[in-house]
């Protein structure tokens, strides 16, 4: 009853987790880099004192990482024409469908944004703005709900999947601006403590809600058991060790203590571990998802 055959078994790829998790950075690096236009104001203007310098050089990023994410999706299907099937014949009740056309929705926002700043038609850049990051939240939010309909899959069955690769974006789009503006000379204390807030509620909720996992594996049912056995045998040095040491518990440390969560180097260290942690994560509960399967 807890023996599965990998032979019979036909799981998504690496291309679907990686992206699962570029497509999640580039929605978060989005909402950074139009900080200033549509969240000016947050933490008494450090949004836009911080960001502004950034709003360029993110649009940018974000537009290739979604272009990057095309291929990969096409890839994971097979066929490119199978890309276009969920938008030609759309299902309103179908996340698949709503993914398919929030991505190049989410894509003409990213170019809308980056014409407006070039031809400085700054009145543009809030009503853009917005829009993108209703669609920048839609993006991991569609990933989740992707694996939450599958009723046959009992640990992706699960409302917290949705909720979880939304933070999960948050930690990977912050490691990617940190590790930016670290880069480029650009990381002020405004934006050394945006960044950190951001940081710390990301992990902290990641830590509650890998808790949360943890403990409806070990008592939820059957198939949870078994799903729970396989990733201590097959996945045991990504769960445990990148996703919950490297991924959650070294960053949450870095950034609760204030003399080091406010120190450029380090937050930049942390930001890089967490997102280590967020790939880690939906690459365990992505394939280990697949392999559930109790034989009556």
């Amino acid at each position: 009853m807890f023996e599965y055959m990998s032979l019979n078994i036909a799981p998504w790829g690496y291309e679907i987790t990686i992206y699962f998790f570029l497509i999640g950075m580039a929605a978060m690096t989005f909402v950074y880099a139009s900080a200033p236009a549509v969240y000016g104001n947050l933490f008494g203007g450090a949004a836009r004192s911080a960001m502004e310098p950034f709003q360029t050089t993110g649009m940018i990023l974000s537009l290739i990482l979604l272009l990057i994410c095309g291929p990969l999706l096409i890839a994971d299907l097979g066929q490119p024409g199978r890309f276009l099937y969920p938008i030609l014949y759309f299902h309103w009740t179908s996340p698949l469908s709503w993914g398919s056309l929030f991505l190049p929705l989410f894509g003409l926002c990213i170019v809308g944004y980056l014409f407006a700043l070039a031809t400085k038609r700054t009145s543009w850049l809030k009503p853009i703005g917005i829009l993108g990051s209703l669609l920048a939240l839609a993006m991991p939010l569609y990933t989740g709900l992707d694996l939450m309909v599958q009723q046959a899959r009992e640990l992706w069955s699960n409302p917290t999947i949705p909720v979880l690769f939304v933070i999960l974006s948050v930690s990977s789009g912050t490691a990617l601006v940190a590790v930016v503006l670290r880069i480029s000379g650009k990381m002020t204390e405004q934006a050394v403590e945006l960044l950190h807030w951001f940081l710390y509620l990301a992990v902290a909720v990641t830590f509650a809600l890998f808790l949360a996992e943890w403990v409806v594996l070990n008592y939820g049912s059957a198939e949870k058991q078994q799903i729970w056995s396989i990733i201590n045998s097959e996945y045991g040095w990504e769960y445990w060790g990148l996703t919950f040491l490297i991924g959650i518990v070294a960053p949450l440390i870095l950034v609760a203590i204030p003399k080091l969560g406010r120190n450029a180097n380090l937050l930049t260290l942390a930001a890089v571990l967490s997102a280590v942690g967020a790939y880690s994560f939906r690459a365990v509960l992505i394939y280990a998802g697949q392999l559930g399967q109790l034989y009556y």
